[in-house]
């Protein structure tokens, strides 16, 4: 790429058509949650895009559609999504004492948030197709772990900011805080029917911040009927410390450390190995290309190439898939198709011990 390619404008005959806003929703806001749940996830046609070797400008909605393509049914997506609808199904109908929370742990960069995404996405479209749709009614609040946890404050600004309520002294200055708002909260998450709250990134709360964490989440459970799924690597152990605590000395050994066996249900999402199931989430993204010469099924043909590069991992994959898609639009010309190619992808950087 030339400099002059480098800083070029856009000019008027340049592609410009925009189907979805550019910048991705907020997820731990209730109105970025509400559009991300009642999105619908389809490719663009081809027939509503600029023509085959049109120039697209950076807002291009096949470009957009390719920087985060439709979720892939890996293993651990189709099973765990089967997994916390039975469990959500029996917690909506329980009455006595706390719901049964779940855990979805693994390795980075193995599609954990996806799954904790789609089943909130899932549970939210579950609850307006039997109640019909309500804008009061909040069935769900996703959440990342603060980067302050000291207090129950901390722990309840998220949430306060989640439901839009107002958490300072001051509106216009919103350094000067109020207290704790967990009551607030939990009366607004009653009033709203909220049953499934979802915790990402669990794994960066700290060893001496563990107790007090849970301690926060089973107040909150125990003011409103709520399930909560927390995420993260490390997950089980993590929801295991913070259920015994000390206690784990007393435990029979069978049920010690690395042997243990969560009492609470567990999400596994790991590395995926070569073979069917591989070549199953290869073809997957092969079918949701929308590139004008892409040949269906080429991109599986490179299914053990794509394992080697990735090692299995879904979140390198995407990477490498994404990128090497979007690139094929930019630089098709009449003597370069708009496709994948194996010489295309080889000059995609990725990490996961992609060493060149």
């Amino acid at each position: 790429m030339s400099r002059e390619e480098l800083i070029r404008t856009f000019g008027p005959e340049v592609a410009e058509a925009v189907t979805q806003p550019i910048d991705p929703p907020v997820l731990t806001t209730r109105e970025g949650w509400g559009f991300g749940a009642s999105q619908q996830l389809a490719p663009p046609d081809l027939a509503d895009c600029a023509p085959k070797g049109t120039r697209v400008g950076p807002r291009d909605p096949r470009l957009m559609y390719h920087g985060q393509m439709l979720p892939v049914l890996t293993p651990a997506l189709r099973r765990g999504l089967l997994d916390a609808r039975r469990q959500l199904r029996k917690n909506r109908f329980s009455k006595l004492g706390r719901s049964t929370d779940m855990i979805i742990d693994g390795d980075r960069s193995t599609g954990k948030t996806t799954l904790l995404v789609q089943i909130g996405r899932g549970f939210q479209g579950m609850i307006e197709q039997d109640s019909g749709p309500d804008p009061s009614r909040i069935p769900v609040v996703y959440l990342n772990v603060p980067p302050q946890r000291d207090s129950n404050l901390d722990w309840s600004l998220p949430f306060a900011e989640f439901l839009g309520l107002n958490h300072t002294i001051n509106p216009d200055d919103r350094n000067r805080r109020t207290a704790d708002m967990t009551e607030p909260v939990a009366y607004v998450m009653r009033q709203a029917n909220t049953r499934l709250v979802l915790i990402d990134g669990i794994n960066r709360i700290r060893d001496n911040e563990i107790t007090a964490a849970f301690d926060y989440f089973e107040a909150l459970q125990d003011r409103a009927n709520v399930t909560f799924i927390y995420c993260g690597t490390g997950a089980r152990e993590i929801v295991h410390e913070a259920r015994y605590g000390r206690r784990r000395k007393n435990l029979p050994d069978v049920v010690r450390g690395k042997t243990y066996f969560s009492d609470l249900p567990v999400l596994w999402s790991g590395v995926i190995p070569f073979g069917d199931d591989w070549h199953s989430v290869v073809q997957g993204f092969d079918d949701d290309l929308r590139l004008y010469d892409h040949k269906p099924g080429s991109l599986l043909k490179l299914s053990r190439y794509l394992h080697q590069r990735t090692g299995g991992y879904i979140g390198s994959l995407n990477d490498l898939i994404c990128q090497a898609a979007q690139e094929a639009i930019e630089t098709a010309t009449k003597t370069e198709p708009e496709a994948i190619t194996k010489r295309l992808l080889d000059d995609i950087r990725i990490g996961r011990g992609d060493s060149r």
